[in-house]
């Protein structure tokens, strides 16, 4: 007991007078409309955090900051270096990824994070401060279609994500292709993201089965490539970043949305979410978003 007869407060405690929110979205009726009717991405910068992006390339509609890109390497001594400004792709994969995102969210803009070279090569330190300088330039979305699988790196993988979400970024992941871990892809502070077998791009599935929790399109997608080529690509990958472009259409929506709520929106509007609604339910939130619906609520706009 203190002086008095107080105990002292837990650490972070509020007074209860002081948690009103008058400005709270309620999330009771998250149709399409609601979640997506008329987002293009306006107002959202997206971090991709990859082998680089070919910015000139005219499929991307000049959608790229180049100026604002940044690289992440490591010299022969272990030493991390860091260049700001353009730089191009080292194998294809980041342009790959800024084309997916670019055409679901095609008014957002994206800058590159370069952490691996030819081959997709890459050390941990340099993919981990690619991230941590995303965070701390507060993007709204950030894309990781890469992880480590070295247990030593999985703490600080794990702080970084975790002031990401509560900084405010919201930090999309691939998870591995083989049955594996690997960080971050699998904390809670992430959207952990894998394949499904659609050929739809904006239809995706919450995986009943976590740690991974939403399933996108990544078998035989139709990508961008470095050199202005394009190419078919098959990975988890490739779906992160449809998922990373949902919800670059949510924040740029709804600025407002934490992302929880944003994860919680993507929740609600999974195909199979939305499927398993009884009809008087699923009548009144609309039917799950297709490519023609997704035109129709932009043209209302």
């Amino acid at each position: 007991m203190t002086d008095g007869g107080f105990r002292p407060r837990p650490a972070w405690s509020r007074d209860s007078v002081m948690l009103r929110m008058p400005g709270a979205i309620s999330l009771d009726d998250v149709s399409d409309e609601w979640v997506f009717g008329g987002a293009d991405g306006s107002g959202v910068r997206v971090a991709i955090v990859d082998s680089g992006i070919d910015a000139d390339n005219p499929e991307l509609d000049g959608c790229v900051d180049a100026d604002g890109a940044i690289e992440f390497s490591v010299d022969r001594e272990g030493g991390l270096v860091t260049r700001e400004g353009p730089h191009d792709d080292s194998f294809g994969h980041g342009t790959a990824c800024a084309g997916i995102i670019h055409s679901i969210a095609p008014k957002a803009e994206i800058t590159s994070v370069k952490v691996l070279g030819p081959g997709l090569s890459g050390k941990s330190i340099a993919f981990h401060a690619g991230l941590d300088w995303a965070v701390d330039q507060g993007f709204d979305v950030v894309n990781l279609s890469l992880g480590t699988r070295k247990r030593d790196w999985a703490l600080a993988f794990h702080d970084v994500c975790d002031r990401g979400y509560f900084t405010n970024s919201l930090i999309v992941t691939a998870a591995n292709n083989v049955q594996s871990v690997s960080y971050p892809s699998l904390f809670a502070s992430v959207v952990s993201v894998a394949c499904n077998t659609t050929d739809d791009p904006l239809r995706y599935h919450a995986n009943p089965e976590p740690p991974t929790e939403f399933l996108a399109r990544g078998i035989d997608v139709p990508t961008l490539w470095k050199g202005h080529t394009t190419s078919v690509q098959t990975g988890n990958s490739y779906a992160a970043p449809h998922i990373a472009g949902l919800a670059a259409l949510i924040r740029s929506k709804h600025p407002e949305l934490r992302p929880f709520q944003v994860k919680t929106a993507l929740w609600a509007r999974a195909g199979n979410v939305v499927e398993s609604a009884p009809p008087e339910i699923a009548g009144r939130l609309s039917r799950v978003m297709s490519a023609t619906s997704l035109t129709r609520l932009r043209a209302r706009a």
